[in-house]
């Protein structure tokens, strides 16, 4: 008879524990699943709200500092933290091809002069010429000179006025040029433009300066790090609990004073942050 048998007898035990099994663990899994209330006593205290927020420090005005000039390095004055007044020579480029050029200038306007000198010297040859050859022709009745010499006498004084106009304009144009190779010569001296700090340095002795390709930064100066501007970042979901003139420490200058340590952050659409709230049990 089948009952006889020890095979289904085992089947439905095996079939009966993994029914228990089952039964066991899905009753674990609700246990897991239900809620579980915390109750404590109602207790009157402050609520601290912590608002982190990230951001740098910058001076409220940096200048950046460069040259108009192509040429060498040939020294470097002051470096990174160091303290600059204004008018402070902070780069020297080399200026011998600067003094070379100024030399040249120098040299043209002095030649321009001497053709000025000449052509000045030509005008009063060619006047006092013409006044002999007009007072010949008065006392002559105009038989002597010929019509012909006095025309040519004339043009010849229109002539080295002409001249001495155009040798008048080179001179000026020579000192102008002269004047800017001079400014060009001065600013092979870099100067600081304001009084400040040094807070970053791109140059060094011996690089080539190129400012004819492009913008040329060598130096950035901030006016006044006692005043200092923070841009912070606050996340959207804590804009609404920061208040205007609410001040906080810097935690990352622990070295300075406690006054120097407090920043402002001022919000133009902040609220007050809520003062009551209810506990929503979960469903």
């Amino acid at each position: 008879m089948w009952w006889r048998r020890p095979t289904p007898w085992v089947a439905l035990a095996v079939l009966i524990a993994l029914g228990a099994g089952l039964w066991w663990w899905q009753g674990r899994q609700a246990a897991r699943a239900a809620p579980v209330y915390v109750t404590t006593p109602v207790e009157r205290g402050d609520i601290t709200l912590t608002v982190t927020a990230n951001g740098t420090l910058n001076p409220t005005r940096s200048v950046a500092v460069g040259s108009e000039l192509s040429g060498t390095v040939a020294r470097v004055l002051v470096d990174v933290n160091d303290q600059v007044k204004k008018g402070q020579v902070l780069v020297e480029l080399d200026r011998s091809k600067f003094q070379d050029t100024v030399d040249r200038t120098r040299a043209a306007l002095v030649a321009a002069q001497a053709s000025l000198a000449q052509n000045e010297a030509t005008v009063r040859e060619a006047r006092a010429t013409l006044r002999r050859y007009e007072e010949v022709s008065r006392l002559s009745g105009g038989r002597v000179p010929s019509a012909t010499e006095l025309d040519t006498a004339r043009a010849a004084l229109a002539r080295a006025v002409a001249n001495v106009d155009n040798a008048q304009a080179v001179v000026k144009q020579s000192r102008a040029t002269l004047s800017t190779e001079e400014t060009n010569l001065a600013k092979s001296a870099i100067r600081s433009p304001i009084d400040g700090v040094v807070l970053a340095r791109s140059v060094e002795p011996g690089n080539a300066v190129a400012a004819s390709l492009q913008a040329v930064t060598l130096f950035t100066l901030g006016e006044d790090l006692t005043k200092l501007t923070l841009q912070a970042s606050v996340d959207e979901a804590d804009v609404g609990s920061v208040q205007r003139a609410r001040t906080r420490a810097s935690p990352s200058a622990p070295t300075r004073p406690a006054s120097t340590r407090r920043w402002s952050i001022a919000c133009p659409t902040a609220r007050p942050p809520p003062t009551t709230w209810s506990p929503t049990p979960p469903t």
